[in-house]
């Protein structure tokens, strides 16, 4: 049985994480972005959410992610930090914020995904600094 760690980040951590969110959503004018655990724990969600079930795609992209993690263990990666799963109308975009989040957006035509992935790569190196080594 894998035991898993609690999260707990202070308030205001999450308020600064919360408006980077919300700017970063903004930027890259997503539909929605979230932060999640690795474990798909939902932490923080900016933009319309509403139509869509937030908690499910917490899970599903987490089990994504930590399985395409072993397959670049067994293809002799390192890591595989970032996913582009791209659709119509929609695509979703996620990355590994450290070794315990992610952060994960959705957006549409009206957006490039290069865009979405520079502006990503940007709120990482934030949200880092603001989580810090003790998050």
């Amino acid at each position: 049985m894998v035991r898993t760690e609690a999260v707990s980040i202070s308030t205001e951590k999450i308020n600064k994480l919360d408006r980077l969110l919300s700017d970063f959503c903004t930027q890259t004018n997503a539909i929605w972005a979230i932060i999640i655990t690795l474990t798909g724990q939902l932490l923080i969600q900016q933009g319309f959410i509403y139509s869509f079930d937030v908690l499910a795609i917490a899970a599903l992209t987490s089990g994504v992610f930590n399985s395409t993690m072993e397959l670049a263990h067994m293809v002799g990666e390192t890591k595989f930090c970032q996913f582009l799963q791209e659709g119509e109308p929609f695509s979703v975009y996620y990355i590994s914020i450290n070794s315990k989040y992610l952060l994960v957006s959705l957006f549409d035509d009206r957006t490039i995904a290069g865009v979405v992935k520079v502006a990503s790569e940007e709120f990482c190196s934030e949200a880092e600094k603001i989580l810090g080594t003790s998050s």
